[in-house]
């Protein structure tokens, strides 16, 4: 696996001078969203913790570093900040707004934790309306094209290469250090972690923080990657595109959710979006991803990297 992943990382490396620059865009756009499904995966995978309002993180990273850009919006002065000081920023805000609810949530089990977390999205929309002025309501706004991660297409596709790769790397840390094997341990069963001493809504307020930040980071460059930030950002069918691709790749494997983010996200933004223009299918191009997570719970309900590696084994 570890071969197969240099060869896709030197494929990536040099695919910008061999497809079109349509491609490259959305290549990039696949980087960030990587890094969405590996922070939802760590609470989820890991924490076996279901979170359902994973587009607030986010979404409050985006909104951050786009006000921060932007603090005329918020009827303030400020000096010019970097472009990676904001993102950070981004990422801290999402820190505190999950800290503040996972400080709450998390002592719910089960499906009152589903059910908390998801109506978390729709409040955030609401509060995007009410506050048009500021928030832009449900267009959103410009960021400005001076706000841009790199002047050209190459350089933005290149940093947000990097930034998956750093995120990942970071992950894979987190996972394989004593703080990823007691998160194992709360998956595999809460009550005898907490027999054996393990403060359990601890690390579970752990792992929230740590996915919050990875998710706040990833919306900021959202942000500076395509140049806007809008309501889309927190929206029910991201996160519903968040959680097939973890699924559909496997829970908690590492590469399953990062194999599974790249065939979602490139099959429902490509694939399943050209297929629906050329026959003219009066359809969303989502009801393809629904039925493909029916046929992968039915045949391979471990997720697709799970099922291939046992058949390489």
């Amino acid at each position: 696996m570890r071969w197969l992943a240099i060869l896709s990382l030197a494929i990536l490396a040099i695919l910008p001078f061999f497809v079109p620059q349509s491609v490259v865009y959305l290549l990039g756009l696949t980087f960030i969203f990587v890094v969405y499904v590996i922070s939802w995966d760590l609470i989820a995978g890991y924490a076996g913790q279901i979170n359902l309002g994973h587009t607030v993180f986010i979404g409050i990273g985006a909104y951050t570093t786009a006000l921060l850009q932007n603090p005329e919006r918020l009827g303030i002065i400020l000096p010019h900040l970097p472009i990676w000081l904001t993102i950070i920023l981004g990422g801290l805000m999402a820190v505190a707004f999950g800290f503040a609810i996972g400080a709450i949530c998390l002592r719910l089990k089960g499906y009152y934790l589903a059910l908390v977390t998801a109506i978390l999205p729709l409040i955030c929309i609401q509060l995007l309306n009410v506050y048009s002025d500021v928030f832009g309501g449900y267009e959103g706004f410009s960021v400005g094209f001076g706000k841009a991660l790199a002047s050209s297409l190459i350089g933005k596709y290149y940093i947000s290469l990097a930034f998956m790769l750093l995120c990942i790397i970071a992950t894979v840390y987190v996972i394989k250090s004593p703080l990823g094997i007691k998160l194992k341990a709360i998956r595999e069963d809460e009550e005898l972690a907490e027999a054996v001493g393990i403060d359990v809504v601890k690390y579970k307020l752990m792992a929230f923080c740590l996915s919050a930040f990875f998710a706040g980071l990833a919306g900021a460059m959202m942000v500076h990657y395509r140049i806007t930030v809008g309501p889309d950002l927190f929206d029910v069918p991201l996160m519903l595109t968040i959680i097939l691709s973890a699924v559909i790749g496997g829970l908690g494997t590492i590469y399953g959710p990062i194999v599974g983010a790249f065939m979602i996200y490139l099959a429902k933004n490509y694939v399943f979006a050209r297929i629906v223009q050329e026959l003219s299918l009066n359809v969303s191009d989502e009801i393809f991803l629904y039925i493909l997570l029916i046929l992968i719970i039915l045949k391979s309900p471990e997720g697709i990297f799970e099922k291939v590696r046992r058949m390489l084994a």
